[in-house]
């Protein structure tokens, strides 16, 4: 019969080695679900600006915001609270915000949702609605959502709107009602 001591020794390496090869610390492969990894931010900033160039290497849009998420996969950058700067070809500036926002890498196109708004700076026009998108390289925005243009004390609302910044032009569609006041004598008369 075997000594004692050589039977005990036989039963700790056999048991070492069988923990050495279930031990979960290993090495192991894992296969990576391609699904997930789609959804995995690249970026997480907070307080950044961002700012997207055209062909001719001018700005397009620049939009600041508390919280950005980038996802790579998608060439989605998602912005919470964004406050974009639009140019048009005239290097004309229009001011856009919304609750929050996607940015299209790959297209240059801005979607706004919640509490969107376009702003025309120098005319005094201000453009509501809850869902507002932006193609920069055409710069066109449109929103399939009711809308709400103004310009105290003048207003519309309709069901579509289409505006092409960079001939000046709003295309409403839908159920167009507004306001429009009369002009009164001195305001004829002011140039």
């Amino acid at each position: 019969m075997l000594p004692r001591w050589l039977w005990i020794a036989g039963m700790v390496a056999l048991l070492g080695g069988l923990l050495v090869y279930l031990d979960p610390r290993a090495p192991q492969e894992v296969a990576v679900d391609p699904a997930a990894q789609a959804e995995e931010p690249n970026h997480v900033l907070e307080g950044a600006d961002m700012t997207l160039f055209g062909a001719d290497g001018l700005i397009q849009q620049s939009i600041r915001t508390p919280h950005l998420v980038h996802i790579p996969q998608d060439s989605l950058t998602q912005v919470e609270m964004p406050r974009a700067r639009l140019y048009d070809e005239q290097r004309r500036e229009w001011l856009a915000s919304a609750d929050n926002g996607t940015v299209d890498i790959a297209t240059h196109r801005l979607s706004l949702s919640g509490s969107a708004r376009l702003i025309a700076p120098e005319s005094g026009w201000q453009l509501d609605s809850e869902v507002l998108h932006y193609d920069s390289r055409q710069a066109h925005a449109w929103s399939d959502a009711p809308v709400l243009l103004q310009q105290p004390p003048q207003h519309m609302r309709a069901l579509r709107m289409d505006t092409w910044l960079n001939d000046s032009q709003v295309r409403l569609t839908g159920d167009v009602q507004g306001y429009h006041p009369a002009a009164t004598h001195e305001q004829e008369e002011t140039p």
